[in-house]
């Protein structure tokens, strides 16, 4: 009982730090440019012009992507204003309920422990935390998408009919989120499941489709799913149809496959999925005879996804967060009812034992490697004690990821922040060219997250004559330049100057490099650029 309790404690303990986790400081950093740049930006632009269907950025028409992140942004903004708290909270939100959806998922399929298990194998995934700190549509693709099987299982098991249907209402708004594509992924995971169920056998395939009414049910998908692209199309035509299919249709067939795109993905895992893509990896091949009964439903959800993103040509990382759901599943499944014998144990071991031993290294490396505060260290050894202390190797990968992810968010996210003066930038312009019919000229580059900061159009990469036409032709002119080019404009008045980084954000541990070396005088990524008004 005395034990019982204690793991109660346990667990609502690291329950409480995971929630910490996702939500200390996530409205601290400036925008993170590109990608969360287009969202905070197009809602600005959506509460500015009173438009919430068409999507704009920069002023200009954006079809990369459906709505459905915009206008869950967008009613944050409405609710908290129109800042970084309120761009990224129902990120947040989604990433944490994406969590309680995986317990849910394999609560249906196993058992309360195994339900535990895989929600703390899923919350603290490394590429999932990391997508969850800004606003992108990975998270709530994956929250969609997660809700709509969770609703078809339940529906599915339980024969209640109501799950079904909105089971397929949400499907459609997954589509809302990131495109038609996910039809055929949707489907496949069941179709695949259906398959397995019937034993291959075609009759009973077609009776299973028809008990989730999948007549009614794909209908009321497909209106949903695709209304934003039949408004599109009949709005903009074949200006938003050579933007929306170079992001669809070109994505998967546009490049010639590879023989090694075959192990991109698997590859992916072993990162993407820390602290336990080596306990997915050993579950996987454990359980590969277990697929066609105890495991049907894992190995559809996860084998459609994976031949599917392997099939499909472009190939990004952040494509597969959605398998991390059957991932953590099955993880939680092996951590709660494995217990092997002889040589299987010591490799099962090993795949909880390195993982944790090399995060606790990594963890002294970062402090060490950029001075943080020298009390990190102490935090960095908790796992050390709590493996000591509760004699728990089950989740001990886990808790050193948190430990991580605590550094970051509690010292390397703000230290961060003094090498992106965007927010000051816009704030100095706004102070000081109030009308914003004045755009902002950028030199020789793009920072994405500066409309958002400026709320201006901002004219991009424009070239040293380029600059000096326009200050010629314009009485006003608001501008960012380099050392060069500003000793070249009269009658100008210099707002601010400082060094801002070349480079996408979006690679960030690339960014942390460069960080360190601009510290120690390299200022190759970083340029220094003047804040200029001529009037």
């Amino acid at each position: 009982m005395e034990s019982s309790l204690n793991d109660r404690y346990k667990i609502y303990l690291l329950v409480f730090l995971t929630v910490f986790v996702y939500f200390w400081n996530f409205w601290y950093n400036a925008i993170w440019i590109p990608n969360e740049s287009f969202y905070a930006e197009a809602v600005r632009e959506m509460f500015e012009s009173k438009n919430f269907v068409d999507i704009y950025y920069n002023y200009e028409p954006r079809f990369e992507k459906p709505p459905m992140t915009y206008w869950a942004v967008a009613l944050s903004c409405l609710i908290f204003g129109i800042n970084e708290f309120a761009i990224r909270l129902p990120i947040v939100l989604m990433a944490i309920a994406t969590g309680w959806i995986t317990y849910k998922i394999a609560l249906l399929l196993y058992d309360k422990k195994t339900a535990i298990y895989s929600f703390f194998a899923f919350t603290l995934g490394f590429q999932f935390v990391i997508n969850s700190r800004y606003a992108s549509p990975e998270v709530p693709l994956t929250f969609f998408l997660t809700l709509t099987i969770y609703l078809f299982l339940k529906g599915y098991k339980e024969s209640k009919i109501l799950y079904i249907y909105l089971s397929y209402t949400f499907l459609g708004i997954t589509v809302l989120t990131k495109g038609y594509p996910y039809y055929f992924v949707a489907g496949g995971i069941v179709g695949l499941y259906f398959l397995i169920e019937s034993k291959f056998n075609l009759r009973e395939f077609f009776k299973k489709l028809l008990s989730i009414k999948v007549y009614i049910g794909l209908p009321i998908s497909l209106v949903i799913g695709l209304s934003w692209i039949v408004y599109m199309d009949v709005k903009f035509g074949q200006q938003f149809w050579e933007v929306y299919n170079k992001e669809t249709v070109k994505r998967a067939f546009g490049e010639s496959f590879k023989f090694m795109d075959i192990f991109f993905y698997p590859t992916v895992i072993l990162w993407g999925f820390l602290p336990y893509s080596l306990t997915f990896y050993y579950g996987f091949l454990h359980s590969f005879k277990k697929f066609l009964n105890r495991h049907s439903f894992i190995f559809s959800y996860f084998i459609t996804m994976l031949v599917i993103f392997t099939i499909a040509k472009g190939k990004i990382p952040t494509y597969f967060i959605q398998a991390h759901v059957p991932m953590a599943i099955l993880v939680g499944y092996y951590l709660s009812n494995h217990n092997p014998e002889g040589f299987k144990k010591y490799i099962y071991l090993s795949s909880l034992v390195i993982p944790t031993a090399i995060i606790i290294t990594l963890n002294f490396l970062l402090i060490y490697y950029f001075k943080l505060d020298y009390l990190l260290y102490l935090l960095a050894l908790f796992p050390i004690l709590y493996i000591l202390r509760f004699k728990d190797i089950k989740l001990a990968p886990f808790v050193s990821m948190l430990i991580t992810f605590m550094i970051f968010v509690i010292s390397l996210l703000p230290m961060v922040e003094k090498f992106r003066p965007y927010k000051q930038i816009g704030q100095i312009i706004n102070d000081n060219i109030p009308d914003r019919y004045i755009p902002l000229i950028v030199e020789n580059r793009f920072f994405h997250n500066l409309p958002f900061y400026t709320k201006r159009k901002v004219l991009r990469d424009y070239s040293q004559s380029q600059i000096l036409e326009y200050s010629n032709k314009n009485r006003f002119m608001v501008a960012l330049v380099e050392e060069n080019t500003v000793d070249k404009i009269p009658n100008k008045t210099v707002l601010w100057e400082g060094y801002l980084y070349t480079s996408s954000e979006s690679r960030f541990a690339v960014f942390l490099q460069h960080i360190k070396k601009f510290q120690k005088g390299e200022s190759d990524r970083f340029v220094k650029m003047y804040l200029i008004y001529k009037q």
